[in-house]
C-alpha cells in the first residue's frame, strides 16, 4: 500500500520531530491500513481510519514514553479512533448478535488457521474461497468481538497485548476470543466448511 497523504496537516509543535514521525509513518502505515480494513470492511473507511490514527499519533508523539511497543501504541490509537468513528456514524445501527449466539462449549482454546504455503492451483482456489467465507463470517461479528479476533488471530498480538490495546483484562479478552472463534467456526460449518477443508484450530495470518 502506498502512503496515504493526510487531507489536512496538523500544526507542528516544537516538541515534535517531523523526521521521527515520518519514519514511524512509513514503517507502520501498511500494518495499520491492513488492520483498519479488517475492522471497516471497505477501503474508504479504512483510509479515513488510517488518517485519523496518524493524526492522533502525531499529536500524541511528544507524550509517548516507550512503555509499550510503538506498534501496540498505534494499534491502540487506531482501535479507539475506530470506536469514535463508529459512534459518529449515522444510519442504521450495526446488527449485534445476542449473547445466546455465543454459547461457549467445553472445548479448549483454539485459533483460526488457513494454510497459505505449498498449495496446488486447485488448493489455492479452495483457499481463496475459504478466506472469502472467513471474511464474511468475521464481518457478522459484533464489533468488540471482531476487534479481539482480528488483533489476536490475524495481527498476531498476544492476549495480554490485545487487552492493553482494547483496555480489557486478559480474562475478558480470552472470553471474547473464544466466543468469536466459536461463532466463526459455526458460520463456516453452516457453509459445509470444516477442518477437513483446510480450516482448523491454529494461527491465522496473511
Amino acid at each position: 500500500m502506498r502512503a496515504i497523504a493526510p487531507k489536512t496537516q496538523p500544526q507542528r509543535s516544537a516538541t515534535q520531530n517531523p523526521e521521527e514521525f515520518d519514519k514511524l509513518y512509513r514503517d507502520h502505515v501498511d500494518l495499520i491500513y491492513r488492520y483498519a480494513y479488517r475492522l471497516c470492511g471497505e477501503a474508504e473507511s479504512a483510509k479515513d481510519l488510517v488518517q485519523e490514527t496518524f493524526l492522533n499519533a502525531y499529536q500524541g508523539l511528544k507524550d509517548f514514553r516507550g512503555e509499550a511497543r510503538v506498534s501496540t501504541w498505534l494499534y491502540t490509537i487506531a482501535s479507539r479512533a475506530c470506536i469514535r468513528m463508529r459512534r459518529k456514524r449515522k444510519g442504521q445501527p450495526e446488527h449485534e448478535l445476542s449473547i445466546e449466539e455465543f454459547v461457549p462449549t467445553s472445548e479448549g482454546e483454539f485459533r483460526l488457521q488457513i494454510p497459505i504455503d505449498g498449495l496446488s492451483p486447485e488448493e489455492a482456489l479452495q483457499n481463496k474461497e475459504l478466506r472469502t467465507a472467513l471474511d464474511q463470517a468475521i464481518e457478522q461479528l459484533p464489533h468488540k468481538y471482531r476487534m479481539a479476533l482480528v488483533l489476536r488471530d490475524m495481527e498476531g498480538f498476544s492476549a495480554k497485548e490485545v487487552g492493553t490495546i482494547m483496555g480489557l483484562n486478559e480474562r475478558a479478552v480470552k472470553s471474547r476470543l473464544h466466543r468469536a472463534r466459536l461463532f466463526v467456526r459455526r458460520e463456516l460449518s453452516a457453509r459445509g466448511i470444516t477442518h477437513h477443508d483446510g480450516y482448523k484450530p491454529g494461527s491465522l495470518h496473511s
